[in-house]
């Protein structure tokens, strides 16, 4: 491997991770009172990044259907003002759809069946770390891609500081987001009986689809005026997020059996 490849993993992986350390601090601090094993939080999140393999595989079986293709395609090669018809709607409605269930897998898989998931408020913790891990990975290959392209230095340097911004402004508060409306379901639901819960969960995750399909859609047609506009709906839907946290914590179960999954 050449030195200038090891330079720009070295640039991808830092783009990719410190962002999202940054806010998953930020977020953990919604916890503090009772906070969660260091521990338990490492492997959400690194199930949150492994998660990243299979959307990629799930997201390209759909894009073999003939009549998605050139949606895929069109997405993909998107500079903006992309005309969006119904496969393009369609196509990132399923690709939202299968990141938020296997962000959710993620988290239910390691924690949620786990003694340390023992209060309402710990479903939104989870569900952001699993994001945050996801969206470190995806950052990581997003910048890697892009940083591989350029072949000086100062064009590597330039390439990293503009993608990290637009990175971290909107696909991270995207995953952020689309995860805490689940997290939130979920832990509104903590109390109730197996049928609730499963409801409760499905809004969620229906919820958050939708979401997150909206925020694409809006990410790859906008223009610079139109993605600013973007990035303060992200804004006031992330102080949004900060109140359900509020709400969630105050949920407390008569009995102090927790429910048994989710």
């Amino acid at each position: 491997m050449s030195e200038i490849n090891i330079e720009t993993i070295l640039y991808a992986l830092t783009g990719g991770f410190i962002p999202v350390i940054i806010w998953l601090i930020f977020w953990l601090r919604e916890d503090r009172a009772r906070p969660e094993p260091l521990r338990r939080i490492i492997l959400v999140f690194l199930a949150g990044a492994l998660a990243v393999f299979a959307a990629y595989f799930l997201e390209r079986l759909w894009c073999q259907n003939p009549w998605l293709a050139n949606a895929c395609l069109n997405i993909g090669n998107s500079q903006g003002h992309l005309i969006i018809g119904a496969p393009e709607k369609i196509i990132l409605i399923i690709w939202s759809g299968i990141e938020e269930l296997l962000k959710l897998f993620a988290a239910y898989l390691i924690v949620f069946n786990h003694p340390d998931f023992d209060e309402p408020v710990d479903a939104m913790i989870y569900l952001i770390t699993a994001a945050l891990g996801f969206a470190a990975l995806e950052n990581a290959f997003f910048l890697f891609d892009i940083l591989s392209q350029s072949t000086t230095s100062h064009g590597i340097s330039f390439l990293f500081a503009g993608n990290l911004n637009l990175r971290f402004l909107g696909a991270n508060i995207t995953h952020i987001i689309s995860s805490a409306v689940i997290g939130a379901m979920v832990g509104l639901s903590f109390c109730l009986g197996l049928k609730r819960r499963l409801l409760y969960a499905i809004i969620g995750l229906t919820t958050a689809t939708l979401l997150h399909a909206l925020f694409n859609l809006l990410i790859i047609t906008s223009d610079g005026a139109q993605l600013l506009k973007t990035y303060s709906l992200f804004w006031i839907l992330t102080i949004l997020i900060i109140l359900l946290f509020e709400r969630v914590k105050k949920v407390v179960c008569p009995s102090p059996t927790k429910p048994t999954n989710v």
